[in-house]
């Protein structure tokens, strides 16, 4: 699996997300962007997320083993997304759940869907998606994790993935 690091230039503001309180994830946002979020618990481990805006084949070592993702399985992976919507999205400053355009990657004013990839059917990628969807009264009652169809990793269009890594 590839590895990643933060590693940003300019300003970077760290904010504690989420309703968790004390285990509440950090967000990495920059110029009001948020790029993604440290210590975000998922099934008792922490890990950090960046959202990035990509092809599969680009984020993932090439998209073609499943080693190439931090979740190997369906339910894992929605899990992942569930812990992006309850501990990154759903900020304590109402900002990221009520307008998805602030995630990065993200540029429909109404929903956001960052996808979590954990598998494969045949050569199309299997992820499961955290629907970041703003409603007229910045209520995110249609925010929800879910699985999706399986996509072709080498002619789908840039996405927004969760690309995830364990914090040691």
């Amino acid at each position: 699996m590839m590895k990643r690091a933060f590693v940003l230039a300019g300003a970077v503001l760290f904010i504690a997300l989420g309703a968790g309180g004390a285990n509440a994830a950090t967000g990495v946002i920059v110029g009001g962007q948020l790029l993604g979020a440290t210590g975000v618990i998922v099934d008792g481990n922490a890990y950090n997320v960046e959202f990035l805006d990509g092809t599969c084949i680009a984020l993932y070592d090439g998209c073609n083993d499943v080693s190439d993702f931090t979740f190997q399985t369906e339910a894992a992976a929605v899990l992942a997304s569930q812990a992006l919507l309850d501990q990154v999205f759903v900020d304590s400053a109402d900002l990221f759940d009520t307008d998805p355009t602030l995630t990065n990657g993200c540029t429909n004013a109404f929903v956001c869907g960052a996808r979590t990839g954990y598998g494969f059917v045949f050569s199309d990628v299997s992820s499961a998606i955290a629907r970041n969807e703003a409603v007229e009264d910045n209520d995110v009652a249609a925010t929800g994790a879910q699985s999706s169809p399986a996509v072709n990793s080498a002619v789908v269009p840039t996405r927004v993935w969760a690309v995830w890594s364990p914090v040691p």
